[in-house]
Parts: structure tokens; sequence; C-alpha cells
């Protein structure tokens, strides 16, 4: 029988049905129902809207039928879905302070240190004050750059490797954007890619597959701890958090030790002139200096880096993958942009990020856009709560109403873009429109006070990679292959369900 803690709440398996209709109401078709409320557009009819289907595409065709103001009455959960520009500003920006908590999902709890990270904190003093301390040192501009010589190492690698593949093997990009995105965020983290990696990843990508709100016993708040034992999520987690801790335990252990020995030998300096921190070496410098009466607990430090992992890794391979699955489909968006990138870079054997930074490259920045357009690093914002009732658009919002702001379906949406579904990075050449919150039409990364505080990281990835696979090579499917398949797995942040194999041939470029 497979797994309860692998299920959706859509999907009837016996042991999660079994749990809902014996602890709750007895009739399971009542409970698992998309109910009405009063004065709403709602969807009518039972939770088969949502069997077997990507969530963010099926609450589309929803608020088509229903409005882009919905409510979804799931268990003892109120879901309010979100799917217009307007909606949005009310939520993320008008009544931004009452939407600026999280619901407290079982996950944050268990694996999480009882909610002690940035993205999953409920709202209050201690958030606003690790958010500005990570805003202002684990993640500032400054910081992201001291990190340059790591995702050049590593781009470099990845480039000898497709080179040594030659053209005829196709390379497997899902696969090295994944391992690439890892190893520099792990680098970047510890200093070193750790020795049990692959099981601290496959914790950490389970935990995350168990944070989506959806599952029972985030549900039915009353009988979580009933239903978190009899579907197993509880022990689940549980293990996950056991390996989680465990690895960050032993490389915050490791890393005092070695600061000790440099304070040691330096008479009490913290560090070697010029050397470089990773992340873990600045959290602990900065619990040990505390901040404006501030205390960075240890749990919140292994807190932050899991945040790191989970948003650095999966999104960001994810955005890479679907950025050159559009261009391979696009090629006269391909043709343009390497064009760009060579004439930029003429006659260069390599190309570092000092490079990238002082050329003009208007038409990359325009690629990323309408990737980050058609293809958000979460369809789903994470999901906030209301703290109080309130009004919006003429609806009561009860409280403690959990909030889902559709991000795909408004990127999407002909009403605000031409050729919705087209792959036209043009489209933001005559606009000042960027990702940055405050058009709401646009929000990959969201808005508000839980906007995504990661996008001065993701960026530079995203750009170097790009950059590097389109001046070093030109791509073209494998042999046999017509047309890219742009099918989406299931899952949080909506990943390719194949993946992308390419075959590279080397562009030698020309001297000046």
């Amino acid at each position: 029988m497979t797994d309860p803690c692998e299920l959706e709440l859509a999907v009837a398996e016996p042991l999660g049905l079994y749990a809902v209709e014996l602890f709750c109401t007895g009739r399971a078709a009542q409970v698992l129902r998309v109910g009405a409320w009063p004065r709403w557009s709602s969807a009518e009819g039972s939770m088969h809207h949502l069997v077997n289907v990507l969530p963010h595409r099926a609450l589309r065709d929803l608020a088509g039928a229903h409005g882009p103001l919905m409510m979804l009455q799931l268990g003892e959960t109120p879901l309010v879905v979100v799917s217009s520009r307007e909606t949005p500003r009310q939520v993320l920006r008008t009544h931004d302070a009452n939407f600026a908590t999280r619901p407290k999902l079982l996950c944050g709890e268990v694996v999480l240190y009882r909610w002690a990270d940035i993205a999953f904190l409920p709202s209050g003093e201690y958030w606003r004050k690790l958010r500005q301390l990570c805003a202002a040192e684990v993640l500032s501009p400054k910081r992201v750059l001291t990190f340059r010589h790591i995702r050049e190492a590593e781009m470099a690698s990845q480039v000898e490797r497709i080179r040594a593949a030659g053209p005829s093997t196709p390379v497997d990009l899902s696969a090295m954007f994944y391992n690439l995105a890892t190893t520099i965020v792990s680098r970047a983290s510890f200093g070193n890619r750790q020795r049990n990696a692959d099981e601290f990843l496959t914790a950490m990508k389970a935990g995350a597959a168990l944070a989506s709100g959806f599952k029972i016993p985030d549900l039915f708040p009353t009988w979580r701890p009933v239903l978190a034992g009899v579907t197993g999520m509880r022990r689940t987690l549980e293990d996950v958090h056991r390996t989680v801790d465990s690895t960050l335990e032993g490389v915050i252990e490791e890393r005092q030790r070695v600061r000790d020995e440099k304070a040691s030998r330096s008479s009490g300096k913290a560090a070697d002139a010029g050397e470089q921190e990773n992340l873990v070496d600045l959290l602990i410098g900065l619990q040990e200096r505390g901040s404006s009466g501030f205390y960075l607990s240890r749990d919140s430090i292994k807190a932050i880096i899991f945040d790191m992992f989970t948003a650095g890794t999966g999104t960001l391979a994810s955005s890479l993958d679907w950025g050159m699955s559009e261009l391979v489909r696009n090629q006269r968006v391909m043709s343009k942009l390497q064009h760009e990138i060579r004439e930029a870079f003429r006659g260069k054997a390599a190309v570092t990020e000092v490079d990238i930074r002082a050329a003009s490259l208007p038409y990359l920045k325009l690629v990323i856009r309408e990737t980050l357009r058609l293809h958000p690093p979460l369809p789903l914002l994470v999901p906030r709560e209301s703290i109080d009732a309130c009004e919006i658009e003429g609806y009561q919002i009860p409280a403690r109403a959990r909030v889902i702001v559709n991000a795909w379906a408004i990127g999407r949406d002909p009403k605000y873009w031409d050729d919705a579904d087209e792959f036209k990075p043009e489209r933001f050449e005559d606009n000042a429109m960027d990702f940055m919150g405050s058009s709401y039409e646009y929000i990959p990364f969201g808005a508000g006070r839980r906007m995504c505080p990661g996008i001065s990281y993701g960026l530079p990835v995203l750009e170097i990679v790009l950059v590097q696979l389109l001046y070093h090579f030109n791509w073209s499917l494998e042999e046999g292959t017509e047309e890219v398949d742009m099918t989406e797995a299931p899952g949080l942040g909506v990943r390719r369900k194949s993946p992308l194999l390419l075959c590279a041939t080397q562009f030698v470029p020309e001297t000046r």
C-alpha cells in the first residue's frame, strides 16, 4: 500500500480516508468537499476537483468558473484562493499586516524546530528581527558577492563536463542543474559538500514535500495529534528531523572548532584577514556578537540553513530547467540571446561574473523575466493566514483563513498579457515591470512583508549559468526527438516531468 505521507488530500488512499472518517465526521464525503461560504463566489461540489491534477492549473480553472476570489472549505480549513491582479494588491499590500503570518503546519513544528525558520515562522517581533538580520547579513548583495568564486568554479567545472561528453552524447540538463544548485548552496553554507549530502538532501526533499499544507493533519487542526499519528506523517517528519538535525549539528560543531582554533592562533581574532566565511560561520558569529539585543538561537541557525537549501536548490534548478526548455523551443529567442552574449564577450576564453556585471546584456534580463512569468519558482505562493477577520472586495474573510495566491495563473492571465502562454521576452522591453513586488500581475517572488528574501542570491546563478551555456555551446534536441516535452510534474515547485536531454556542440569564440 502507498505510504499515506506521500498522498495529497485529493487522493482517496484508504488509510488517510479512514482516519478522516473515524476521527472527524464518520462520512468522508461530507468532510472532503469544496463548500460554499456566505457572500462568496465558491466552487460547489467535492474534492474531485483536485484529484490527480496539478493544483495551480485546477485552481485556475475553478477560478474561471467561480471568480478570481474563491473560497474552498477543506476539512476544518477555509482556503481563500486569489487569482487576479487586483486582489493580491489587497492581500499583499493594503491588508499586508493582517495576512503577514503563516499557518502553523506540522512540518514546521517537527522539522523546523517549532517554526524557527524565516519562511514558516509566524509573524511577530522575533520574525521581523530575524528577517532584518538575514536581509542585512545573510542575503545582502555584498554577502552574495563573496560567493562569486564558488559560482564561477562550479559552472566552469560543468562546462568542462559538457565538452567532454561531446556533441553526440545527450546532456541531462535537469540533473546537471540540480547538482549544480546543490553544490553551490553546500559550499556557500558549509564550505564544502557534506559526506552524507545525499542522505541530507533526500530528507530535505521529503520534508519539503510534506509542507504543502494540503496534508490531512494540516487540514484538521483540532484532530492533528491523532491524524498525524494514524497517517504516519509525524513519524516520517521525525525521521526527516533526525537526519537534518544531526547533519546540521555536526556542521555547526565542526565550524565552531575551526573558529576556536583560528581564534587561538590569531590571538583572539575570529578569522584570518581575507578568508572567506561560509554561511554557518557567519551565523555563528552573529550569534556570538548579538544584534541590537536580538538573540539568534541555535535552532534558528539550523532552520535558516534548511531554508537556504530548500529555496536555493529545487526552485533554482527548476527555473534553469524551464528557461533552457523555453529557449530550445523558441530558436529565434535563443539565437538572439546567443548573439547578444557572444558579441559582448567576443574573444574571451572564459566569462566571469565581473564580465557579466560590466557588460550590457538587456535581452538576458528580459529572458529571465519571461521565464519567471511563465514558470514562477512556486506557482502557488507560500500560504498566508489571516490574523483577524477583514473584508476584501465585499467579501468577509474569517480570521485564521488560509490564503493562497496563484502566481502562475496571474502571470498567464490574458487580461494582462498578450499571447499569455507564449514565450516572448520582448513584452518586457517597453515597461518598467520587475519582480520586486510592485507589479501585481507579475509576482513570481511574492510581495509585501512575506516576499521571498532570496532574490539577490538566485539571480547571479541564473545569469552565469545561462551565459556560460549559451556562450560556449550550441544546443539541439537529441536525434529522434521532435519537440521538447513540457509536461509538468506534481509538487510545490512545479518541475519538468521528464529530464531535459540536449546535445551540445562546442562553439569556439573568435579572437579579437
